[in-house]
């Protein structure tokens, strides 16, 4: 018993090492179905000589410390962050941080601490998430203990997941119940552009391996809007709080969810009508093609037959058509201010592999006017997000309309 209060003891303040002036506080993480708080993240704090509350993540990275005295304080902070959340059964679950570079340092034999600090305070294992914070550290170690942890009923989650080189390998390899958007992809991709193509994918591979996404550093209302996009369950930033002392109220953000969500979807659905309106204006247009297309044995004059101004205004790029195996038989009709430009070069290639091709097959002969359209792309010449409009143009062809999203029209009739 002596022995054993010498280390709760050691866990607290170990001698020497003035632990007193580090201790966790509490980042919200509100769940985006009910606005409740599913959890909170523990995080280092410390106090300045003025008395304030500051971050203390520097001294992990602190080189001048050694690696024994920041793992005390490392334990510190986590001990008595589970023991505070002991006495707050109704405060949803505690994420906490771990490093695998101190992993590696546990032998096989040894007990896991954190184990022991959840038995030893009687906290559900299940009210707790770890997250791995670092691509460091030897794969196999990692999986060991974090099957550990799961055995015991602990989750884990992968943090920053989409920074740096591909963490693929840690999603397979340590089967995680929660992905941490890396918070500066997340920032950098709500301006749009290539870094928002990354995070929607990264984020639409973990909703496939069946991960709950949980999108940080949330501060504006834009950036919760991009955070809806990207499937996230759960968000946390100081759009809702900073880390606090105490942990926060289970109802404390809902209205505020709500009216985030409110203004998400009227905006989102204003988006959904405009991007209706003009796909079919872009529909009727290509009617109208195939309607010309279809009435001469030959394709004549299409500057004198199609209004290129018209077709620009609405975003198309691009026409061109295909056989039903998938080769193209026409030139490309480059678009632009200037009229039609055809381009010999695709003349002959085989674009079958498209995913739109499987469903205008599969409609075929049963409603010959619907067009299909593709997913929103990025087209390689232009850069421009795309989708593309395929219509059967008769038994043989079909016609193909590369068309910019709705977002990026500058004019829609």
């Amino acid at each position: 018993m002596r022995e054993e209060t010498a280390l709760k003891s050691q866990r607290e303040f170990p001698p020497g090492t003035q632990l007193q002036q580090y201790f966790p506080c509490y980042q919200p993480i509100i769940e985006l179905e009910t606005g409740r708080v599913a959890g909170s993240e523990a995080l280092a704090r410390s106090q300045n000589d003025a008395g304030g509350v500051v971050s203390a993540a520097g001294i992990f990275f602190d080189e001048s410390h050694s690696q024994d005295w920041v793992l005390s304080v490392d334990r510190s902070i986590r001990y008595q962050a589970l023991k505070k959340f002991a006495l707050r059964p109704d405060s949803g679950f505690l994420a906490l941080n771990i490093s695998p570079v101190w992993v590696d340092r546990l032998p096989d034999t040894h007990v896991i601490p954190t184990l022991q600090m959840i038995d030893e305070l009687q906290v559900d294992p299940k009210r707790v998430v770890l997250e791995v914070t670092e691509r460091s550290g030897n794969l196999d170690n990692l999986r060991r203990l974090t099957r550990e942890y799961q055995r015991h009923g602990i989750r884990v989650a992968v943090d920053d997941f989409g920074s740096g080189a591909s963490q693929v390998d840690r999603i397979i390899a340590l089967e995680p119940d929660l992905i941490k958007l890396d918070m500066s992809l997340f920032k950098a991709a709500t301006s749009g552009g290539a870094a928002a193509d990354i995070a929607l994918a990264t984020t639409a591979m973990a909703m496939r391996a069946g991960c709950q996404i949980v999108c940080e550093g949330v501060e504006t209302a834009d950036e919760f809007d991009f955070a809806v996009e990207c499937g996230a369950d759960m968000v946390q930033g100081w759009l809702f709080d900073a880390a606090l002392r105490e942990v926060a109220c289970g109802s404390a953000y809902v209205e505020q969810m709500q009216e985030l969500k409110s203004h998400y979807l009227q905006r989102k659905a204003a988006s959904h009508r405009r991007a209706y309106r003009h796909q079919l204006a872009v529909e009727q247009e290509a009617r109208k093609l195939k309607t010309w297309l279809n009435s001469s044995d030959k394709t004549g004059d299409i500057h004198q037959a199609l209004s290129a101004n018209a077709l620009h205004n609405l975003g198309v790029l691009r026409l061109y058509w295909c056989n039903y195996e998938g080769t193209q038989t026409s030139p490309n009709f480059e678009l632009g201010y200037e009229g039609f430009i055809p381009e010999q070069v695709y003349l002959g290639r085989n674009w079958s592999h498209r995913p739109y091709f499987p469903k205008l097959i599969g409609i075929r002969g049963m409603a010959q006017e619907q067009i299909v359209v593709s997913d929103i792309y990025r087209d390689i010449r232009s850069g421009d997000m795309c989708k593309t409009y395929a219509l059967a143009l008769s038994d043989t062809h079909i016609l193909l309309l590369d068309v910019l999203v709705n977002d990026q029209v500058l004019f829609v009739r």
